[in-house]
C-alpha cells in the first residue's frame, strides 16, 4: 500500500487538535489548539478545501486574540495569612487532594506552622504552605497553584516582581526542595538558585 504522507498529515493535526482538549490550563489549551488549527489548515490546503482553510484560520486569530487578552490583562495579586484550622483552608486541600499530594501528603502538611493563599483577582488561586526557619528564612513544603493559573504569573508576580508582600511579612529568605524536573525548571525561572552545600536538592531565593 502506497503511503500517503498528506492523510498522515491530517491525522496529525487531529491529535494536536484533540490534545489541546484535554489541557486543564487554558493558556496551554489555547497554545496547543493554536497549533492544531495551523496544521489543520496547512492539511485543507493540501487537499484544496476551502470552507476548511477559512475555519481553522478563524479559529485560530481566536485562539491569538484570547491569548493577547490573557498576557495583557491588568489583573490583582495579594497573598493573605490562612489559618490552618480554617474550613475553607481544609476544603481547598481536599478538593485538591490527588494534586497537591503528589508534591507532599496532607498528613505531612500538619507539621508546618505558616500558610498563605495566593489570590488573583481576590481567587484563591493556590497556597503556600511551610515553615519559618531562623528569624526570616521561609521553608516552603508546598506551593500549589490550580490548573487554571498555571501560567507562572503567580510566581512572576511574587516571586521576581513584587518579593514585597514576602518582606512585609518579615521574610526575607525562601527556601524550598525540588520535586523533579518540572519543579526544578520552575524554579530556576523564578530565581531560585541550588544550594551547593545541601544534596537533598535544596534551592534558595535572597529577596
Amino acid at each position: 500500500m502506497e503511503f500517503n504522507w498528506v492523510e498522515w498529515f491530517g491525522y496529525l493535526a487531529s491529535f494536536v487538535v484533540l490534545i489541546s482538549l484535554a489541557m486543564t490550563s487554558i493558556i496551554k489549551l489555547r497554545l496547543i489548539n493554536l497549533v492544531g488549527c495551523l496544521l489543520f489548515a496547512t492539511f485543507a490546503y493540501l487537499i484544496d478545501s476551502v470552507p476548511t482553510i477559512f475555519m481553522n484560520i478563524g479559529i485560530a486569530f481566536i485562539n491569538l486574540y484570547f491569548l493577547y487578552q490573557i498576557y495583557n490583562s491588568k489583573e490583582k495579586f495579594k497573598i493573605i495569612n490562612a489559618s490552618s484550622d480554617a474550613e475553607y483552608y481544609q476544603h481547598f486541600l481536599n478538593i485538591n487532594r490527588q494534586d497537591i499530594e503528589k508534591q507532599i501528603s496532607l498528613a505531612e502538611l500538619k507539621n508546618n506552622d505558616t500558610s498563605f493563599y495566593m489570590l488573583r483577582d481576590d481567587v484563591v488561586a493556590g497556597v503556600l504552605v511551610g515553615n519559618k526557619e531562623n528569624s526570616d528564612t521561609f521553608n516552603i513544603k508546598l506551593d500549589y497553584v490550580t490548573p487554571k493559573y498555571r501560567d507562572y504569573k503567580l510566581g512572576y508576580y511574587y516571586y521576581r516582581k513584587h518579593p514585597e508582600f514576602f518582606k512585609d511579612k518579615g521574610i526575607n529568605t525562601l527556601k524550598t526542595f525540588v520535586n523533579n524536573d518540572e519543579h526544578r525548571v520552575f524554579l530556576e525561572k523564578m530565581g531560585f538558585t541550588a544550594l551547593e552545600s545541601e544534596s537533598n536538592h535544596a534551592y534558595i531565593k535572597h529577596l
